[in-house]
């Protein structure tokens, strides 16, 4: 057997890495989400993310959130109503429009940093400031290489037959 540590591994062996940290990056995220939404309305949220960093037009939103355009619409007058986002006619496109988070929206945006870097900070207290710089590299590394690489690895097409598992068995008078 080739020593792990040098970095050689059978594809069984990396069959199970992989394994392991797909069950663990699911694990972080579903627990990462389902707390996210008991304290906040995540796509608003992520809506006003958006335009926080620089004015959008409705169709970019939807594009970088992956959104369908009358949820962007439903969040964007939602964020609009509570005077976090301000909507315009784009001056280049009459059809459609421009839509820039307000300082109100910039508040929020740092009120959420500031209680998820105090959330953070307590889960972590009792780390390394070397294993929080490393943690950090490697999941900046690891959304790099998913926005690069993931959705290429999605499968493209459903398969024309079920796996036999699937399959309904035939009634007895079919088969006859």
């Amino acid at each position: 057997m080739v020593d792990p540590s040098a970095g050689y591994l059978s594809f069984m062996e990396r069959n199970t890495l992989v394994r392991a940290l797909t069950r663990a990056t699911v694990a972080l995220v579903g627990d990462a989400q389902r707390g996210m939404a008991r304290a906040f309305d995540v796509p608003r949220v992520n809506v006003l993310r958006v335009v926080g960093a620089e004015v959008q037009r409705p169709s970019v939103i939807g594009e970088r959130l992956g959104m369908a355009p009358s949820s962007v619409t439903r969040n964007i007058q939602a964020l609009e109503d509570a005077g976090q986002v301000t909507v315009e006619i784009d001056p280049d496109d009459g059809r459609t429009c421009l839509v820039s988070a307000t300082a109100a929206g910039l508040s929020e945006l740092q009120q959420l940093d500031d209680i998820g870097a105090t959330v953070f900070g307590a889960v972590v207290e009792d780390w390394s400031d070397s294993d929080i710089k490393t943690l950090t590299r490697l999941l900046e590394r690891l959304t790099s290489d998913w926005a690069q690489r993931g959705p290429s690895a999605r499968r493209r097409t459903r398969p024309t037959t079920n796996p036999r598992w699937r399959h309904r068995p035939e009634p007895a008078d079919e088969r006859d």
